[in-house]
């Protein structure tokens, strides 16, 4: 099988889309001769372009490269070239696979080998061990549904500012393999905009300014971005249309939303959010999660449903961060029973741990 059988405008769905980034990426596909034969973009010629490469395996057996240039931030660039390789690898696999099966068996597998590629580009976007963070409890959960789709987190420490942590939580509309390209692209392109903006308001907004200007897509993005003064205690949090956070005080308190939002991303050109700044006293946990906590269903078609969530955080209160999020894991895997997941599903909870006397 040679790289150059997919058709050019299958190369070219998903190589364009990554040619007209902020940081100027130039994207090259390769194939074993070191032919390009499809690619997007230009880079600075200068000495400070990073270039990063990814092979593009089929079968196991290499078929080409995905060859990134840009100014960015490595992390930025390898995340794109790694997408857009992992893309192309499944691509190859099931063209090959298909060119002796019948329709039936070729639809079949193309549709398999699109479910495969989504799972492996959301998993190779959900990091597997959070940052420790001395004085702070971290637990995240990721869990795909049969589908495909496009959740997504990522927890990190603000370059250039020390003491404060980034967290963000994201769900694109829509599934499939759309969905999963689509959070690939917004992921590494949310951290970058967080290292280089003050406040999580304009993060959110340099994102959604480069979405609407230079992706051509139906699909829109629900996210929420929370910078934490790890010193203070202090979360500021903005919202582009994502299900609001809770807080279940260490006090005994009542758990409450954090209520406020605006559009989603990609949807208008403004997003004109408002900052939300919330304290995290000593023992207090901030939980984040996508709809499909909320949306799971039962046999019944009933929908777990805000007011179980908030009984399962209440029902592991003053537990850790880890124990919480395991909990509303539990709650809603009883629920849901054997009916299948109704969406993907991503949890991120932080708690402020309790002064020692």
């Amino acid at each position: 099988m040679r790289l150059d059988r997919l058709a050019p405008d299958t190369l070219e769905a998903i190589v364009g889309p990554f040619g007209s980034t902020p940081t100027g990426i130039s994207i090259a596909v390769e194939d074993v001769d070191g032919r390009v034969i499809a690619s997007a973009g230009v880079a600075a010629a200068d000495e400070r372009v990073l270039a990063v490469h990814a092979d593009i395996l089929m079968a196991g057996q290499v078929v080409g490269r995905v060859v990134g240039r840009g100014r960015g931030d490595a992390p930025f660039v390898e995340a794109v070239v790694s997408s857009i390789a992992a893309s192309l690898s499944a691509l190859a696999t099931a063209a090959a696979r298909t060119s002796d099966a019948g329709p039936a068996d070729a639809t079949r597998v193309r549709l398999e080998a699109e479910l495969a590629l989504g799972r492996r580009i959301q998993r190779s976007f959900v990091p597997l061990v959070l940052p420790d963070v001395p004085g702070y409890e971290l637990a995240g959960h990721y869990e795909a549904a049969r589908e495909v789709g496009g959740d997504f987190f990522d927890v990190f420490p603000v370059r250039g500012r020390r003491g404060r942590l980034a967290i963000t939580i994201a769900d694109v509309t829509g599934k499939g393999i759309a969905a999963a390209l689509l959070m690939a692209f917004s992921r590494p392109l949310l951290h970058a905009a967080v290292d280089h903006a003050a406040t999580p308001v304009l993060a959110l907004e340099r994102t959604n300014r480069i979405l609407v200007e230079e992706r051509r897509s139906a699909l829109f993005i629900t996210a929420l971005c929370a910078i934490v003064e790890l010193r203070r205690g202090v979360v500021r949090l903005a919202n582009a249309g994502h299900e609001p956070p809770l807080v279940v005080p260490a006090d005994g308190g009542p758990i409450r939303w954090l209520e406020g939002s605006g559009p989603l991303l990609g949807a208008f050109p403004s997003l004109e959010l408002v900052e939300r700044p919330v304290d995290l006293a000593p023992g207090d946990l901030l939980f984040l999660y996508t709809d499909g906590v909320t949306d799971a269903r039962a046999a019944s078609g009933e929908r777990f449903g805000d007011d179980r969530l908030v009984g399962a955080l209440e029902g592991s209160r003053g537990g850790t961060a880890s124990v919480m999020v395991d909990a509303v894991r539990d709650a809603y895997h009883r629920f849901q029973g054997d009916m299948p997941a109704a969406d993907d599903v991503t949890i991120v909870a932080i708690r402020r741990r309790s002064r020692r006397r």
